[in-house]
């Protein structure tokens, strides 16, 4: 009787302590972390042992650990996914992640073995893109190429790098870092990762702040290598900080904060990296026409989407003299994408005219202009205003032939105060008949035609 009783209540509860222990070593587990600190805390004393005993071949054993615990690391993300134990499963992902950076600075020190550092470096970045796709099927996540493209040619900055840095000279080299580092911020990453299965809202804001926090990760990372290769190389910081200034305004939504961004990092390069202001120029040049790439992209899906689509202008009113309805950020992209990709891509292409300018300036007087280059980018920038109608380009073109008047002493420069107050004036009546012009010119906004 007490038995049937006791069937129909059933299964018992678990108990409190039961409870505990599975949020504490299932849910929670901080031994994935603990376990993670001691390898890397006695590979650090291991290498240091080694070191001192004079064992260069040594530290190849230490790097075989990294990976083969990383590989562990890979094997039971596997496991807790197919378990349905998805939070761990992350937590030892984001794990695999840090160990994939090289926390044991084994490629820094390939340079120093010779022809087996060669060979081991040349493993450690076979593996670096096996332990990838590996670390994407332990999950059932999905890659996209422009993310393994990234990480491609993240690995093979880490394991190459210290070879060529260490055979050119200090500006050289920083200016390699430079475009590597501009590289792997101007590569595309959108959608990089998607589920091979069905997630619920919870999973999908989970997976959005693994690959966040992915991203955040490697870069610190690698910026702590950069910051070693400074150490070994005397590269120039201040030049690699004014690259990770533009790197960032990749995530700038705004094209005003970007150029304004661009332009004060170009201007306090030249300031207080003049030697380097040819590599932060290069990255600028990257960094703008790929957002100028995208901003096209963005005018085109919109167009397709909504072909016709009647977009009120900015701050417009109707005829009856009411304020007309205010588009929406989504309606802008299509009036403003393709102008904001043709002011990127001219930005992007006198970047690369002062990168190839000032390529061997190091300071002092500006360079002289080089005419060829002059000529070339003028006949670059009447294309564009004649097949594109590109005509922001001339601002650009005028300010550099403007210098190159002053610098060849073609126009005397004002001396007196007579001359001063004369060029002053005469300016004062250029700005006038400008303003006037571009009044006239704009006097009415453009009625957009219904669909």
């Amino acid at each position: 009787m007490h038995d049937t009783i006791a069937n129909d209540q059933g299964p018992p509860a678990e108990s409190y302590g039961r409870r505990l222990l599975h949020r504490w070593l299932v849910e929670y587990n901080p031994l994935y972390l603990l376990s993670a600190t001691l390898v890397l805390g006695g590979m650090i004393l291991t290498s240091r042992g080694l070191a001192r005993e004079g064992s260069l071949y040594g530290l190849i054993g230490v790097a075989a650990i990294a990976e083969l615990y990383a590989l562990a690391l890979i094997g039971g993300a596997a496991l807790l996914t197919r378990i349905g134990q998805r939070r761990p499963a992350v937590m030892l992902a984001l794990l695999t992640v840090l160990y994939q950076c090289d926390v044991t600075l084994h490629t820094e020190a390939c340079p120093n073995l010779g022809t087996a550092g060669a060979w081991a470096a040349a493993g450690w970045l076979a593996l670096f893109v096996v332990k990838l796709h590996a670390l994407a099927w332990a999950m059932k996540i999905r890659l996209a190429r422009s993310a393994v493209a990234t990480a491609a040619v993240a690995g093979a900055g880490l394991a190459l790098l210290p070879y060529v840095i260490g055979r050119l000279e200090p500006r050289h080299a920083t200016a390699v870092v430079a475009v590597w580092l501009a590289a792997l911020a101007a590569l595309p990453r959108s959608d990089a990762v998607t589920s091979l299965t069905a997630l619920d809202a919870w999973g999908q804001t989970v997976l959005r702040r693994a690959v966040r926090a992915t991203w955040l990760l490697t870069g610190l990372l690698f910026g702590l290598h950069v910051v070693f290769w400074s150490t070994e190389h005397a590269l120039d910081l201040r030049a690699l900080a004014c690259v990770a200034l533009v790197a960032a305004t990749r995530w700038t939504r705004s094209e005003v904060r970007t150029w304004a961004v661009v332009a004060a990092t170009t201007l306090l390069a030249a300031a207080v990296a003049p030697a380097s202001l040819s590599a932060v120029a290069l990255a600028v040049a990257i960094t703008l026409a790929v957002r100028a790439r995208e901003a096209r992209r963005s005018y085109d899906e919109v167009r397709a989407t909504r072909p016709g689509a009647a977009v009120p202008p900015y701050r417009a009113f109707t005829g009856d003299g009411a304020p007309a309805p205010v588009a929406t950020a989504w309606e802008r992209v299509a009036v403003d994408g393709r102008p904001a990709s043709l002011r990127l891509l001219t930005g992007a292409v006198f970047s690369l005219y002062l990168a190839i300018w000032t390529l061997r300036w190091s300071g002092g007087a500006w360079p002289a202009h080089v005419i060829p280059l002059d000529v070339l980018v003028t006949v670059l920038v009447a294309l564009g205003v004649w097949r594109l109608r590109a005509r922001v380009a001339l601002a650009p073109l005028a300010v550099a032939w403007g210098h190159f008047v002053v610098q060849a002493r073609l126009v005397p420069a004002p001396r007196s105060s007579i001359e001063w107050g004369g060029a002053s004036v005469a300016l004062g009546f250029v700005l006038l008949v400008a303003s006037l012009a571009a009044s006239y010119r704009l006097r009415a906004p453009r009625a957009t035609p219904p669909p």
